[in-house]
Protein backbone atom coordinates (compact mmCIF):
# COMPACT_ATOMS: atom_id res chain seq x y z
CA UNK A 1 0.00 0.00 0.00
CA UNK A 2 1.42 3.58 -0.88
CA UNK A 3 0.13 6.97 -0.26
CA UNK A 4 1.84 9.08 -3.02
CA UNK A 5 -1.45 11.41 -2.84
CA UNK A 6 -0.32 12.64 0.78
CA UNK A 7 1.25 15.95 1.60
CA UNK A 8 4.32 15.95 3.98
CA UNK A 9 2.43 17.85 6.40
CA UNK A 10 -0.46 14.88 6.52
CA UNK A 11 2.36 12.59 6.86
CA UNK A 12 3.88 14.04 9.21
CA UNK A 13 1.09 14.64 11.27
CA UNK A 14 0.10 10.36 10.61
CA UNK A 15 3.79 9.79 11.97
CA UNK A 16 3.19 11.51 14.93
CA UNK A 17 -0.19 10.19 16.15
CA UNK A 18 1.52 6.76 16.86
CA UNK A 19 -0.18 3.61 17.67
CA UNK A 20 -0.49 3.93 22.00
CA UNK A 21 2.23 1.50 23.84
CA UNK A 22 -0.76 -0.31 25.48
CA UNK A 23 -3.26 -1.40 22.40
CA UNK A 24 -0.47 -0.72 19.76
CA UNK A 25 -3.75 -0.08 18.12
CA UNK A 26 -5.51 3.85 19.29
CA UNK A 27 -4.00 6.67 18.28
CA UNK A 28 -1.65 9.25 20.60
CA UNK A 29 -3.53 12.77 20.27
CA UNK A 30 -1.35 15.01 18.72
CA UNK A 31 -2.08 18.51 19.63
CA UNK A 32 -2.74 21.43 17.01
CA UNK A 33 -1.40 24.89 17.54
CA UNK A 34 -2.10 26.39 14.24
CA UNK A 35 -4.12 27.21 11.51
CA UNK A 36 -1.61 25.13 9.19
CA UNK A 37 -2.13 22.53 11.98
CA UNK A 38 -6.20 22.33 11.96
CA UNK A 39 -6.00 22.55 8.19
CA UNK A 40 -3.79 19.17 7.81
CA UNK A 41 -6.26 17.74 10.64
CA UNK A 42 -8.90 18.59 8.26
CA UNK A 43 -8.07 16.87 5.20
CA UNK A 44 -7.01 13.75 6.94
CA UNK A 45 -10.29 13.79 8.68
CA UNK A 46 -12.02 13.94 5.61
CA UNK A 47 -10.02 11.10 4.19
CA UNK A 48 -11.28 9.17 7.08
CA UNK A 49 -7.90 8.70 8.57
CA UNK A 50 -8.72 9.83 11.89
CA UNK A 51 -10.50 12.81 13.78
CA UNK A 52 -9.99 16.38 15.56
CA UNK A 53 -11.59 18.16 18.34
CA UNK A 54 -11.24 21.60 19.58
CA UNK A 55 -10.33 24.05 20.09
CA UNK A 56 -12.17 24.31 23.46
CA UNK A 57 -13.05 22.67 26.99
CA UNK A 58 -10.07 21.56 29.03
CA UNK A 59 -7.85 20.29 25.94
CA UNK A 60 -6.34 22.38 22.85
CA UNK A 61 -7.40 21.10 19.40
CA UNK A 62 -6.54 17.82 19.34
CA UNK A 63 -5.89 15.05 16.41
CA UNK A 64 -6.29 11.35 16.62
CA UNK A 65 -5.41 8.41 13.85
CA UNK A 66 -8.18 5.90 13.58
CA UNK A 67 -7.20 2.27 12.53
CA UNK A 68 -7.27 3.21 9.00
CA UNK A 69 -4.86 6.13 9.90
CA UNK A 70 -2.42 3.21 11.83
CA UNK A 71 -2.39 1.52 8.53
CA UNK A 72 -1.72 4.27 6.29
CA UNK A 73 1.26 5.33 9.03
CA UNK A 74 2.28 1.44 8.78
CA UNK A 75 2.52 1.58 5.22
CA UNK A 76 4.43 4.96 4.85
CA UNK A 77 6.71 3.20 7.67
CA UNK A 78 7.84 0.11 5.62
CA UNK A 79 7.85 2.65 2.45
CA UNK A 80 10.39 4.28 4.39
CA UNK A 81 8.98 7.37 2.93
CA UNK A 82 8.58 9.01 6.56
CA UNK A 83 8.09 12.57 5.19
Amino acid sequence: MTWPNLTQAQRRLLMDSDPDDLTGTEGTGVELRTGADYAVAKSLERRKLGHRTGPGGALPGMYWSNAMGLAVRAAIMEGGDHG
